[in-house]
């Protein structure tokens, strides 16, 4: 299971392979939705590669996040050695995987869209579309993005509640890596999904001297 450190540099690289991902595989998204926080940093690097495209974020969390962002949990990463910090993070991505085994991880939050995002998704090619118009218009085509993957919960609660409040939309996710086999929800799209292990600038144990 290895681990890799993004910095802003390597981030942004990242960020525009997965793009052209994206591009290879023939999608063209007419908006881009940011799961906040770590979605929301890379999606919009990705936005860069879209210019056409909408964007918006939107937040789901653990019911634990409030405690898991606390300092003294930062400070007291930045004091280890950086070998330690992967260590850490490969025993503690093992952990969740053997808790989620047989139950259906927690999220809380309901999507909320702005109101001109919203009307942006509105215009589907309905029957009714159909028996007005010749030409109807095309389905509206949404990439959701997240930094990672782990037992895919997030990213199933956000497919789930976007396809139900629009319908016709066609939707798929695009991520920087996949950390688990078998997660509940997997990506359209990804630079990794082969376990590996992302340290993000917004990880708690990084620091701008990490190596890879």
């Amino acid at each position: 299971m290895p681990v890799v450190t993004l910095t802003p540099t390597l981030l942004a690289k990242a960020c525009s392979q997965l793009s052209q991902r994206v591009k290879a595989g023939g999608f063209a998204p007419l908006l881009i939705i940011g799961i906040q926080h770590g979605g929301a940093e890379v999606a919009k690097l990705m936005k860069e590669d879209f210019p056409d495209a909408a964007y918006c974020e939107v937040r789901l969390s653990r019911p634990d996040t409030p405690q898991k962002s606390r300092g003294w949990k930062h400070r007291l990463l930045h004091s280890m050695h950086i070998w330690l910090c992967n260590v850490l993070r490969i025993v503690e991505s093992r952990v969740n995987e053997w808790r989620s085994k047989g139950k259906e991880p927690v999220r809380i939050g309901e999507i909320r869209l702005p109101e001109d995002i919203a009307a942006l998704l509105s215009t589907p090619s309905t029957p009714s579309n159909l028996s007005n118009s010749s030409n109807p218009s095309p389905p509206s085509t949404v990439l959701l993005v997240d930094d990672a993957i782990d037992t895919g919960a997030t990213i199933h609660q956000a497919r789930q509640q976007l396809l139900e409040q629009f319908p016709d939309i066609i939707l798929r996710v695009a991520v920087i890596t996949v950390t688990t086999p078998l997660p509940i929800c997997d990506a359209d799209f990804s630079l990794y999904h082969n376990r590996t292990l992302c340290r993000f600038p917004w990880s708690n144990d990084y620091r701008s001297n990490s190596t890879r």
